[in-house]
């Protein structure tokens, strides 16, 4: 005899089935892609790296390396380096952002660089901040004209105009 199955156990089995249309998702849980986001954010932050440099020969001609300790560059925080960091495309990106349960950390990451192309009009890369901006985040360049003119206007039609006809010559 077959022992009857709960019926908020037999949904929660098919919850876990695979997603019937399109890929299955990269990230199964949001604790999944947090920890990928964080690793993007890392890798662009500065850091220590520990690299070889050459450090003379040896009697034999050979090359003679040490690794030293070195501080990277800020690299910058960008929607497409973050999609790639990640393993997806920018579209996938976005519809992952379209998921109720990764809303909040893909809105996060996205914050977080429309913040750092934000920051970077106040520095030397303001040309490639600005055109990220208005291509990435609806940034739009305005130009205000305020006019304060309260006086009449008035029309002046006194432009000579050459005479319709023969000429004379």
């Amino acid at each position: 005899m077959e022992a009857e199955q709960d019926p908020a156990v037999a949904q929660d089995n098919d919850s876990e089935q695979p997603n019937p249309v399109g890929r299955p998702l990269k990230f199964k849980t949001v604790e999944d892609l947090e920890l990928a986001i964080q690793n993007y954010f890392a890798e662009c932050d500065p850091h220590t790296e520990k690299t070889l440099v050459e450090v003379g020969r040896d009697s034999h001609d050979n090359m003679l390396f040490d690794s030293r300790l070195r501080i990277t560059e800020q690299k910058p925080y960008t929607v497409s380096g973050l999609a790639r960091s990640l393993g997806i495309d920018r579209d996938t990106l976005i519809n992952y952002k379209k998921r109720d349960e990764f809303i909040g950390s893909i809105q996060a990451a996205y914050d977080r660089c429309h913040e750092y192309a934000e920051s970077q009009l106040f520095g030397r890369a303001q040309a490639g901040a600005a055109f990220s901006l208005k291509n990435n985040w609806g940034w739009k360049d305005r130009t205000e004209v305020e006019n304060n003119h309260t006086g009449n206007v008035s029309f002046v039609n006194d432009v000579p105009r050459p005479k319709t006809g023969n000429a004379e010559p």
